[in-house]
């Protein structure tokens, strides 16, 4: 079996990773900060809801006696 039958061709992917890195760093650090100030906002209800999950698993196994 050849290589190029073994793993798909993605340098196509990996432009466009690279374009982003570049777009990225051409970015100022406010823009980086409000980049991740918006992140954190988009991930707040994931990380509320993990919290609350694993609080609600404590609470389950401190009853079992």
């Amino acid at each position: 079996m050849s290589r190029r039958q073994q793993y798909p061709d993605i340098t196509d992917i990996l432009a466009r990773k690279a374009q982003g890195r570049r777009e990225r760093a051409s970015l100022t650090f406010a823009e980086k900060l409000a980049i991740l100030d918006k992140l954190k906002k988009d991930v707040a209800p994931i990380v509320r809801a993990r919290r609350e999950r694993l609080q609600a698993a404590k609470e389950r196994a401190s009853r079992v006696p």
